[in-house]
């Protein structure tokens, strides 16, 4: 790392108590969800840690991200990629490589071309619209099924809906559904998501998929106070001046920017070059358990008012209050924290 570079550290600790929590708490396996990086936290490191402590699936939405896993050269794990790819001798060259078929046309054209049903996870879609056999073609689903009498590694769904009864709706029509083709042709059955883990039994699955809510994530209006946060973005501050002395504020002219009463700003080095957004302009930073604004971003460096408290070589924490990023950012968590790229090192803590 360069002097006073940014950070994000990660606690291993929390993840490894939320594995565990998850894990007891719905009696099932667990799916680790590590695409878009792991939702910032570093996917090299997230699956060496998680499978070093038991875990044997992870779930990916691209096959870079794939790549990424089998680098690591780890035994004894499998990899779902949560999408249909077209490299299908991708899937023939890893054996422990598994994926989601995305429509009845897809899965078709899996079977003409001799994929293997042992890497295929069907996903049936009851109104997401994202992937998956939708309901029209359920009924030419279940009579190819039956009559080619198919076994896939696993069939899934995704629990979509933020309201609870609704949630219980894609439940049952999921439960029918399994019920219909037949539970034995499937060896793994997974439906919940993080929101999901929190709020259904997910009743007849033998997994859950937990991406975000294993980092200490959670969704608005699925709380639970045991899960743990882990991610913490730091850095130093790498020079305090006077207001009085400066023309421009970065590329901003310091008459464009509201200074209100403060005469000292501070320069970190973090940027929109690192995935820090400049939609991040007016959100507060934490400097010596006090908040200041961050008033411009540029490229590789950012700009924060502070007072005479602040000096060279202090500490600096972003997005300190997940709450408040999220409502002055107006986007989720696990957009801006994703966004965070590699330029910023992930460290586990």
């Amino acid at each position: 790392m360069g002097f006073k570079d940014f950070k994000v550290e990660v606690n291993k600790t929390n993840i490894l108590h939320n594995y565990q929590y998850l894990k007891e708490l719905r009696k099932k396996e667990i799916i680790a969800v590590v695409k878009a990086n792991a939702y910032g936290h570093g996917i090299e490191n997230i699956v060496s840690l998680l499978s070093e402590n038991g875990c044997r699936y992870f779930a990916v939405a691209r096959e870079c991200e794939a790549e990424k896993i089998l680098s690591l050269n780890l035994k004894n794990i499998d990899i779902l990629i949560l999408e249909t790819i077209e490299d299908l001798n991708f899937l023939k060259q890893h054996k422990n490589v598994e994926m989601v078929v995305s429509s009845f046309k897809d899965l078709i054209f899996l079977l003409n071309n001799n994929v293997f049903t042992e890497q295929l996870h069907l996903k049936l879609d009851f109104g997401f619209g994202r992937n998956g056999v939708v309901e029209d073609d359920f009924l030419k689903l279940k009579k190819l099924i039956l009559e080619k009498n198919l076994k896939f590694k696993g069939i899934c769904t995704h629990v979509f809906a933020a309201d609870y009864e609704d949630m219980l709706v894609v439940e049952s029509k999921f439960n029918k559904m399994l019920s219909e083709l037949g539970k034995e042709r499937f060896e793994i059955i997974h439906m919940q998501n993080s929101a999901g883990v929190i709020s259904i039994e997910g009743d007849g699955c033998t997994h859950i998929r937990c991406g975000t809510i294993l980092f200490g994530l959670q969704e608005i209006g699925y709380y639970d106070p045991n899960i743990k946060r882990a991610f913490k973005l730091i850095g130093k501050i790498l020079g305090v001046k006077d207001l009085n002395d400066l023309k421009y504020i970065g590329y901003e002219k310091k008459e464009k920017i509201v200074l209100n009463e403060h005469k000292k700003i501070a320069k970190i080095r973090l940027g929109y070059g690192d995935g820090f957004s400049k939609r991040g302009e007016g959100i507060m930073s934490i400097i010596n358990n006090k908040k200041f604004e961050i008033v411009h971003i540029s490229m590789d460096s950012s700009f924060i008012l502070v007072d005479e408290s602040v000096k060279e070589g202090d500490f600096i924490e972003i997005f300190y209050d997940l709450e408040d990023s999220i409502k002055y950012l107006k986007v989720p968590h696990y957009e801006f924290l994703s966004c965070i790229n590699d330029r910023i090192k992930r460290e586990l803590t």
